[in-house]
């Protein structure tokens, strides 16, 4: 998996590849920690490559939402596909995770 990490202003933006499954956990969420250890975490989750995803990838994003959140912080999940788009409605993420259409309306959220 090619998870890569840049800014949008002030805002962290990571970027996923095609594959968020069981055997790419563990590499997004230590590139994805990182910024999250920031004291106000304001990071954007690129996921407008993403074609497949498990249920590792959903827990992965479910657990990097609620650890922004107690740390002040936002998470906002940009660039979905209506076919992830149902995956987040289908497990009821999509309630618990804000998404945006591309990474500048994301990141512009911020600033709001």
């Amino acid at each position: 998996m090619a998870t890569t990490r840049y800014q949008q202003g002030s805002v962290e933006v990571i970027q996923l590849d095609e594959r968020l499954t069981i055997d790419d956990v563990d590499a997004a969420r230590a590139l994805i920690s990182q910024s999250v250890q920031r004291k106000l975490p304001q990071l954007v989750v690129d996921i407008r490559r993403l074609l497949l995803i498990d249920s590792a990838g959903l827990e992965l994003l479910l657990d990097i939402t609620t650890e922004c959140n107690m740390r002040g912080g936002r998470l906002r999940i940009s660039g979905a596909s209506p076919l992830m788009c149902d995956v987040l409605r289908v497990t009821g993420l999509d309630q618990q995770m804000t998404l945006d259409s591309d990474v500048i309306a994301a990141a512009g959220a911020f600033a709001r």
